[in-house]
């Protein structure tokens, strides 16, 4: 004959299970330390090499501050003293001005006496066939030239030969007048003098 049981103990009778058991806080706490400890230990690792880095650039830091100072002494050893300075430009000046002095002396162009005669010698060196000189005046420093030129532009050309001249070379003509005469020849008047009008 066949037994036939009957479960009356329904599974909303039955007690829940708990969330939090003994063996579940103990293994939290436990996972919790582990994490912990890790933190701990890779922080101080961090740490560590951070004070390392720390006192290698702390040592440059004194290196570099060392060669700074050693450098900035050498530099102040080195500067220049400012009374020898301007010694040594007043002797340069001075050395300057003898050879300017000497250059002036020993310088045939510039150390000559002109008289009437060497005038005359460097007009005649200074020759332009264009140019015909009637009259010469020289005297008080002032130069006057008078005559007669072929064409007007004969007579620009004929002084800027000057520039070449020792006697004649560095002369200012304030006055200067050309005129054509009844033979088409142009009469020119030069002068280093002021007219008597002005």
């Amino acid at each position: 004959m066949a037994k036939y049981s009957i479960n009356l103990l329904q599974a909303d009778l039955l007690p829940k299970k708990a969330l939090w058991t003994l063996n579940r806080v103990v293994t939290l706490w436990v996972v919790t330390l582990v994490v912990m400890l890790g933190l701990i230990f890779i922080t101080q690792w961090q740490v560590s090499n951070l004070e390392a880095d720390f006192e290698v650039i702390k040592s440059q830091n004194i290196s570099q501050t060392s060669q700074l100072q050693n450098l900035e002494s050498a530099i102040s050893k080195n500067r220049q003293n400012t009374t020898l300075l301007t010694e040594l430009n007043t002797i340069k000046l001075v050395i300057a001005n003898k050879e300017h002095l000497h250059k002036q002396l020993t310088d045939p162009t510039k150390t000559y006496s002109v008289g009437f005669s060497s005038a005359m010698a460097e007009l005649a060196a200074l020759h332009n066939k264009n140019i015909s000189l009637q009259r010469v005046n020289i005297g008080n420093g002032n130069m006057t030239f008078s005559g007669i030129a072929r064409t007007p532009d004969a007579v620009p050309n004929w002084l800027s030969g000057f520039e070449s001249s020792t006697f004649l070379s560095g002369k200012r003509f304030i006055n200067f007048s050309l005129i054509e005469n009844e033979q088409k020849l142009t009469e020119f008047v030069v002068s280093s003098a002021q007219s008597k009008g002005e």
